[in-house]
């Protein structure tokens, strides 16, 4: 499905709607001659952006693949095929051809903008941007930027609100503490379905990893589970925290069950009810109140 660019829409309550969506992801994607690849992943039920940007090493842009894999978005948004020179239009013929569930917006080559993503970037990440490292990234990750510029846009009109200042949960290339799995392994495997064969039927009961592994209590922990499948985590430091948790709740079992009672207290969706004070409506222009006004001097 494609459109055209974004004009406004509703966003009541201070929040990003995302109930009836397939996914919560709004991804940018963009690319340069070098074949360099820019990708702005919005989490609207988290609210939090993932940046990366990488040399495309294969003709099927198989980097590009694994991530729209990962992230499952709800919308994709690209910059023009027509006014791209070539070598510049791979990204959204992937799109084109592999990802017609989800909705592919076209927007103006303009709307990405590698200066203005950076200015929205430090302004809206909830991290101080030193600590982010944006200064080094600015020029090295410009193309991620310019997507960050078209999907901040796109999501601040289409769903009618303004983003928070110093509210989003920001990451750089957060690749580099994982691993990838490529999309046909993760089939193949059986990580998060499980293959329907004939041999099997379509209501075989065979269970992928991901099935089986699902004991989590919250809707967070089952994101972050299908999460770590399917980018399996390499920062040593991290897992070994990881560990040193497992340990605590494994010889502490008045701990482990008092753990699974409080969960089972919390929202299912604890990141949502957080996500509202990230979002806040836009304000009431005159042009919106002239009708109303119309109908009340008629009263």
């Amino acid at each position: 499905m494609e459109e055209g660019a974004a004009g406004g829409g509703g966003g009541g309550g201070g929040g990003v709607a995302v109930a009836g969506d397939r996914s919560s992801f709004v991804i940018g994607l963009i690319e340069n001659r070098a074949k360099e690849v820019g990708v702005a992943a919005f989490d609207l039920r988290s609210a939090s952006l993932h940046l990366s940007q990488y040399i495309e090493t294969s003709c099927s842009y198989q980097n590009t693949k694994t991530l729209l894999h990962f992230y499952d978005p709800n919308t994709v948004i690209v910059p023009p095929n027509k006014t791209a020179a070539d070598g510049m239009v791979g990204v959204s013929e992937l799109v084109d051809k592999n990802y017609q569930a989800s909705k592919k917006v076209t927007m103006a080559r303009g709307c990405f903008d590698d200066t203005k993503g950076a200015v929205m970037v430090k302004n809206l990440s909830a991290r101080d941007p030193s600590a982010l490292g944006l200064d080094t990234y600015c020029k090295q990750y410009y193309l991620c930027l310019a997507a960050a510029s078209a999907t901040i846009k796109w999501i601040e009109s289409e769903k009618g609100v303004i983003i928070t200042n110093h509210s989003l949960s920001v990451t750089f290339n957060g690749s580099f503490d994982h691993m990838n799995i490529d999309s046909t392994s993760v089939q193949t495997l059986e990580i998060i379905d499980p293959l329907h064969t004939e041999l099997w039927g379509t209501s075989n009961k065979k269970k992928s990893l991901f099935q089986m592994l699902k004991t989590t209590k919250t809707t967070g922990g089952s994101r972050l589970l299908r999460a770590n499948l399917l980018q399996p985590l390499k920062d040593i430091q991290t897992i070994n925290a990881r560990l040193d948790c497992l340990d605590e709740l494994v010889s502490n079992e008045e701990l482990f069950f008092g753990l699974t009672q409080g969960l089972r207290k919390f929202p299912k969706e604890s990141d949502k009810v957080l996500c509202h004070f990230c979002f806040k409506p836009k304000k009431v222009t005159d042009e919106v109140l002239k009708p109303a006004n119309g109908r009340k001097s008629q009263f």
